[in-house]
């Protein structure tokens, strides 16, 4: 049995409050800061895998749909009239929704409050995705396999994501590598599983080191619902453990309730963000059109950015980054989910073991790489812990994924302002320029 896009979107939902209990009742997940809905999502992933695989029942999910008026806001549509609905992803618009959402935040009277530390950041990634694919081409040639290989399954799937992994395996198949689209999103699927089970985990232990060895440093904790404070470790430092246990969540349905209740405040906001996905829609068309290979959810936040900083420069600007937060949160719960327990795992089991060799050793580098590089070089502080992590997420696959595990570990310390600034700007954006050039520079040498 194979269902439909839409029904996976209702299930999503039923998936993200499953997760949500589970990480509220079950200690060492609580603790891990892993996203509820990856939590519940591979959970569902893997129950699929498993009754596939062993006859129990046969069940798929199609995540494709072609319904014009799910499509239409995040496709340029220039021949709509001549063509039918072309299918994309079902969680596309929820894609693009969240990452429009972070262009719509990327205010630069915030950014330039620590922009030398946002350039230091970006070359940090910058010189970890080089490091990456050679890491990748010098494992392949190790295994005796085709480096194309190893590039695919480094910078292009890990750093890139799906996206990336998409829109290159064209030219890594035009170059000799067979079968690059399902390697490329195997290693995706693998890097998006690995970096939210594995980042959570690795900032949880960088705080609590943190905590216990610097106390006295001040770290930001949360005030009310949207404000911070300096507090001192020396009064938290004993109860870090119990504050974290008692950290409240804030729910998918509890985050739609604190819309409704806004409600003209956030259909100003919906609206304002709908504009954006549509236009966003055309300068991707325009791009892809030049030639150039990005994300799909590019255009969308290039216009979020350069609307949000017109805004900003108004007598009275409009545009409130709390109410964009809380679009965004539902709109990064949902796609979780969708994403995660679609998952076609069996691309991972039935996988060459050369291919698994060299994810599994990029893995443990991405989280050497954050651990003693990225966390070091960013401050040794809680802001340059939850950066860690971040890199984690979208140095493995998705910057959604690194979010979400810094949004898990800011409810429970508190929180970071410039780590999530700094992250999604060049998490989401920055480096997929940086690492396209690189990606572009290996395939040819390569070649």
């Amino acid at each position: 049995m194979t269902l439909s896009g839409f029904y996976l979107l209702f299930a999503a939902i039923l998936v993200i409050l499953l997760g949500e209990w589970m990480t509220r009742v079950i200690g060492p997940l609580r603790r891990s800061h892993i996203p509820p809905p990856v939590v519940s999502g591979l959970l569902v992933a893997l129950l699929v895998l498993g009754g596939n695989e062993f006859g129990w029942f046969a069940l798929s999910f199609d995540a494709k749909v072609g319904y014009r008026w799910w499509t239409w806001l995040v496709l340029p549509e220039v021949d709509w009239w001549t063509t039918p609905a072309p299918k994309v992803d079902v969680h596309q618009p929820l894609l693009i929704a969240f990452f429009t959402c972070i262009g719509l935040n990327a205010s630069w009277n915030v950014a330039k409050k620590g922009s030398w530390q946002l350039l230091i950041y970006l070359v940090i990634a910058t010189v970890f995705a080089a490091a990456q694919n050679g890491l990748g081409v010098v494992l392949a040639k190790m295994l005796g396999e085709n480096p194309l290989l190893g590039l695919l399954c480094s910078g292009v799937s890990l750093m890139g994501g799906f996206g990336t992994a998409a829109g290159f395996a064209g030219e890594f198949e035009k170059a000799g590598l067979a079968g690059a689209a399902v390697i490329g999103t195997a290693a995706a699927a693998f890097g998006v599983v690995s970096g939210s089970l594995i980042g959570g985990p690795v900032g949880r232990h960088l705080v609590s080191k943190y905590v216990r060895r610097r106390v006295g440093f001040p770290v930001m904790a949360a005030v009310g619902s949207g404000g911070a404070a300096i507090v001192d470790h020396s009064t938290v430092a004993e109860d870090a453990c119990e504050a974290e246990e008692v950290a409240e969540h804030d729910t998918f349905f509890k985050e739609i309730r604190s819309l409704v209740a806004m409600a003209p405040k956030a259909l100003l906001h919906l609206v304002i963000l709908l504009l954006c996905i549509k236009a966003g829609a055309w300068v991707y068309y325009a791009m892809k059109s030049a030639g150039l290979t990005f994300p799909v959810y590019i255009g969308a936040m290039i216009v979020g950015v350069v609307l949000r900083n017109i805004i900003d420069l108004l007598p009275r600007p409009f545009i409130e980054s709390d109410t964009v937060d809380k679009l965004a949160s539902v709109c990064l719960s949902w796609m979780l989910a969708v994403i995660i327990m679609s998952l076609k795992l069996t691309e991972l089991v039935h996988s060459a073991a050369p291919m698994l060799i060299i994810l599994v050793v990029q893995v443990i580098f991405m989280v050497a790489f954050a651990y003693w590089i990225v966390f070091r070089l960013m401050g040794r502080d809680y802001e340059a812990a939850t950066m860690s992590v971040g890199m984690i997420g979208f140095g493995l696959g998705a910057t959604s994924n690194a979010v979400a595990t810094m949004k898990q570990m800011t409810k429970a310390y508190g929180p970071a302002p410039r780590a999530f600034l700094i992250v999604t700007v060049v998490g989401a954006f920055l480096i997929d320029f940086t690492n396209s050039i690189i990606i572009t520079g290996f395939m040819n040498v390569l070649k």
